[in-house]
């Protein structure tokens, strides 16, 4: 008997599954609004100049692939430290954070549900919806999960009330992720008050919380996009934060995320660095350096930066425009006031009210590709398609 035959297999993932149906789709026209990556015109994820530039400049100066060390790239640190907690934050100098390079947002994520744990969390709260691996990173730790009402279906807008309302359900010591900027999948996003309200109350109720930050730079830009994440921190006094630059950057395949946490005292943080320190040499011994790197360099170098910003910049003003024509394209062909909140909302995704049956009919019969949960990605878009996209869409609305 073989060693694995106790094991059953396991259904293939969804969204992997979606992409390799869509490559194998020969038909003409198909249309992929499932895979959560940024798209040109012409339908590529491009290489963004700033990376190019940086990457060549870092090559022309290496002189070794040594390990960085436990922390990783320490500038790259700085950095996200930067975006997050502010340049000149109070809590930096008094040695209040910590920050940790880590293989990509879901690295990030790891280590902070791990440190979770180590702190005595047994259960954790996303909201519903969310991006499924955040359960699945959480019970592959062993920890419980329940979910709390994030989104009002019939407005398109955040429900502070029902958030509140599931999360104090929640026992003192739970713990909580909680979505920052163009939340994945509904693109709805708290306002500056919710995120206040929601930082006095699970400083109040002693829930454990962990901020995502994934899209950093695709709402209205880099400054009004944290502002939320750092009123949450202001009002809960601790937290700790999963950043990723795969999107930001357009660093996907390179894997650079960074996990940081804010504490009230000194010694609090110093002592769960070096539990975040011993979770990842368990893990992964030592993290990547080159997409740090790369950030690291792009963010310390004054024209890098501007490059990239710029860059930045042009994404997230080609997605809201694709938002703005699918929205009124589909509010002219079905009349719905709700996807004309679609224009509203923040970032790469947004969910239609479309059911699983009308996500599989779309992709039999028209070749439109989207997750059952009718998460499309905006980015995925482009002018020229749009119009026969809302079409096809409507007819299962």
């Amino acid at each position: 008997m073989s060693q694995f035959s106790p094991l059953s297999s396991l259904p293939p993932d969804a969204l992997l599954g979606l992409m390799t149906a869509y490559r194998e789709d020969a038909r003409a026209e198909k249309y992929d609004l499932g895979v959560g990556v940024y798209k040109d015109d012409n339908g590529h994820t491009p290489v963004l100049t700033a990376v190019s530039k940086a990457e060549a400049r870092m090559l022309e100066v290496q002189t070794t692939k040594v390990y960085e060390g436990p922390r990783g790239n320490v500038d790259f640190c700085a950095a996200i430290e930067d975006f997050v907690f502010g340049a000149g934050a109070a809590a930096r100098t008094e040695g209040r954070t910590l920050s940790f390079t880590a293989p990509g947002g879901c690295g990030a994520l790891s280590l902070g549900v791990g440190l979770m744990r180590r702190i005595g969390v047994k259960k954790v709260w996303v909201s519903n919806p969310t991006w499924p691996n955040h359960p699945k990173v959480v019970q592959s730790a062993g920890l419980g999960t329940a979910d709390y009402r994030y989104a009002d279906p019939v407005t398109g807008t955040a429900d502070r009330a029902a958030m509140i309302e599931d999360l104090s359900k929640a026992e003192r010591g739970d713990g909580v992720i909680v979505q920052g900027p163009c939340h994945n999948p509904t693109g709805i996003d708290l306002t500056i008050e919710d995120w206040r309200a929601l930082g006095a109350f699970t400083k109040e109720r002693g829930l454990v919380v962990m901020l995502d930050v994934a899209y950093h730079g695709f709402a209205h830009g880099l400054d009004a996009d944290i502002a939320g994440v750092r009123a949450f921190l202001d009002a809960a006094g601790e937290a700790m934060i999963s950043y990723s630059c795969s999107k930001n950057f357009g660093l996907y395949r390179e894997r650079a995320g960074c996990f940081l946490a804010l504490g009230e005292t000194p010694e609090g943080i110093a002592a769960a660095s070096t539990h975040v320190a011993d979770i990842s040499r368990a893990t992964w011994s030592m993290p990547p350096a080159h997409g740090a790197g790369i950030v690291a360099t792009i963010l310390g170098d004054a024209a890098l930066r501007a490059e990239w910003e710029a860059e930045l910049t042009s994404m997230r003003e080609r997605m809201i425009s694709l938002r703005r024509a699918l929205s009124g394209e589909l509010v002219q062909r079905t009349g719905s006031n709700l996807l004309a909140s679609l224009t509203t909302q923040n970032g790469m995704f947004s969910q239609l009210p479309v059911a699983p049956e009308g996500a599989k009919q779309l992709r039999e019969t028209s070749g439109l590709y989207m997750p059952g949960s009718g998460r499309i990605n905006i980015a995925g878009l482009n002018m020229k398609d749009i119009p026969r996209v809302a079409e096809i869409i409507a007819t299962v609305i």
